[in-house]
């Protein structure tokens, strides 16, 4: 868990008692169930690991914090996980039903796509086995670590099955008779053990998506799981887990209502105000982060992250208290290691543009996650329309780019959404914490963002403006900047360089054999311009422009790969700085 907050951080003596009173029902209070509640519960992954299946695997994987995260909120704690796969139309336990999430975790980060000699999978016998113990005999059943295990009475017994592969039990071959037919007694013995069976389909073969869809929603509907689609390279495959686990299985009641809160009722209720046993049954942030699988993806990035305490552990505290510096401070200063703005570094557009979106989808999620609330439910009275069903992924990838102006765009959307719901209630026994008092918010808040996230005004690489239109034009004085770029080689003998500004270009923007122009013409000083390739961390100096004909200004023409992320570096000749004005066009 994280460490308290230093003393520095409250001002007097009764104030710093009262604040890490407070702050302790926020370290202290336990695991959430989701609205709804599921309690003790098994969880069987039943996974295709042949040759077709790298991109759904590597989604599990990227998502595996989420989804564990989300079963230890949902389930109190008291969960158990296994995992069997199907390489070579055999069964193999991977991993025994088990306590140790630990090894579960290492169980499935080291998966590997291979094999499979050919469609169809034995994936109809793998999840028999896990139902019932027992796969037919002509079936191989390899299980180095020990029987797969029995689901425990009385707790929620889940079996989550992914593959893009129609049923073979384990003989390589489809019967379109009865292949169907041994697959739907699967799930009937699965209904008769109260096991849900999930489906997640990796739809990338169109000819034969036809004949496995059926199927696959056929174990769901016939055991009262839950079927998923997924794209085709497998991306949306760890969400629908992670999704699949918060509703417990399917049994959780969704909300039909659509059922917000705004922003500001999010970041003021940030914790439950008991420490009850779980479930709390009252709405706050970090119940909504726990849910949420105990972290937040936003796009540009993820929490926890960046702030790190001694114990090194990253929970859903951490994303938390996180999360609360969007809201409580500063929109116009990046974030620095360590979380502080103590530099009070100017932040740039982007960065501002960041920060405000992140506060409406921290918002947004919250609302779906812990209130149940589907955005396709909600009427968006802007375009008289409902909010797509994938509102959240949209604004993810708005936050991933370097467009502001996408960025205020979405923030717009998802604001509209959050106030959408306001005047209903809330679902299930759920009612409102108390509100958190905003000098304990303050003092626990922390700015999560790094440069490389949340850039500045183009002192530096890492704060570079990224350039995504043309033509484009900015006027910058120099003198509050600093000489952050080594000089450049290619112009040493004429220049010495000085207090510089940084704008990048990334692809695909830099596109293939694109020619670009830059000029610095109306600057009030001798300027220098210098073209530079790579990284940050690896800069590779490859133009350079002291003049532009008999102009004391400059003028750089470069021509890009399509694969390099390319710096433009502007400054004096020699040590000379004022009014910058830059410029980008195409030639």
């Amino acid at each position: 868990m994280r460490k308290l907050p230093s003393a520095g951080m409250f001002i007097g003596v009764r104030v710093l008692i009262a604040a890490l009173f407070a702050l302790a029902s926020l370290l202290l209070v336990p695991s959430v169930q989701a609205a709804g509640g599921c309690g003790c519960m098994d969880v069987a992954f039943v996974i295709d690991n042949t040759g077709s299946m790298g991109g759904a695997i590597n989604n599990v994987k990227a998502e595996l914090p989420a989804i564990i995260g989300t079963a230890q909120a949902v389930s109190c704690g008291d969960l158990r996980v296994g995992l069997v796969t199907f390489p070579n139309d055999n069964v193999v336990v991977s991993q025994p039903l088990t306590t140790d999430i630990t090894a579960v975790e290492n169980a499935i980060q080291a998966l590997v796509a291979s094999g499979g000699a050919g469609e169809p999978e034995s994936s109809d016998e793998s999840l028999q086995y896990v139902i019932t113990g027992a796969a037919d005999p002509s079936c191989s059943v390899i299980a180095a670590n020990g029987p797969f295990g029995a689901f425990r009475p009385g707790c929620l017994k889940m079996a989550i099955l992914i593959t893009d592969a129609r049923p073979g039990e384990c003989n390589d071959a489809f019967d379109p008779t009865n292949s169907p037919a041994h697959a739907h007694q699967v799930a009937v013995d699965a209904l008769a053990s109260n096991v849900l069976v999930s489906a997640i389909l990796i739809p990338d073969d169109p000819t034969l998506d036809p004949i496995i869809r059926p199927i696959m929603q056929d174990y769901a509907t016939t055991s009262g799981g839950v079927f998923v689609e997924t794209e085709s390279d497998g991306v949306g495959t760890g969400e629908g887990i992670a999704n699949i686990v918060a509703t417990c299985g399917g049994t959780a009641p969704v909300s039909q209502q659509c059922v917000t809160r705004n922003a500001r009722f999010w970041f003021t209720h940030a914790y439950p105000t008991s420490t009850s046993a779980c479930p709390s049954l009252c709405v706050d942030l970090l119940d909504a982060t726990k849910i949420n699988g105990g972290e937040l993806d936003l796009g540009f990035t993820r929490l926890p992250t960046t702030y790190r305490d001694g114990d090194n552990l990253l929970d859903a505290n951490d994303a938390l208290i996180e999360a609360l510096g969007f809201f409580w401070r500063s929109n116009a200063r990046t974030g620095e290691d360590n979380g502080t703005q103590n530099l009070k570094l100017s932040a740039s557009a982007l960065c501002r543009a960041r920060k405000l979106l992140a506060v409406e989808l921290i918002a947004a999620t919250a609302n779906v996650r812990l209130l149940d609330t589907q955005p396709s439910k909600c009427f968006n009275a802007a375009t008289g329309t409902n909010f797509p069903s994938n509102l959240l992924q949209q604004a993810r990838v708005a936050a991933s780019n370097e467009d502001v102006a996408a960025c205020l765009a979405m923030t717009k959307l998802l604001k509209q959404f959050n106030n959408t719901g306001t005047t209903n209630g809330f679902v299930g026994s759920l009612v409102e914490c108390s509100v958190t008092k905003t000098k304990l918010l303050k003092n626990a808040s922390r700015d999560p963002t790094l440069h490389d996230t949340c850039p500045g005004v183009n002192d530096s690489c890492g704060t570079a403006e990224a350039i995504i239109s043309l033509p484009f034009k900015r006027t910058v004085d120099l003198r509050n900047y600093t000489d952050s770029i080594p000089l450049p080689t290619i112009c040493s003998n004429n220049a010495s360089g000085g207090q510089n500004a940084v704008w990048k270009l990334s692809p695909p923007f830099a596109a293939p054999g694109r020619l670009f122009v830059a000029k610095t013409g109306g600057s009030n000083f001798a300027t220098m311009l210098s073209l530079w390739q790579g990284t940050c961390s690896n800069m590779v100096n490859i133009a350079c422009s002291v003049n532009c004909g008999i102009s004391p200004q400059a003028c750089l023409e470069f021509t890009t790969d399509g694969t390099s992320t390319y710096y433009v570096v502007a400054e004096g000749t020699q040590g000379g700085y004022g009014k910058l004005k830059f410029r980008l066009d195409d030639h």
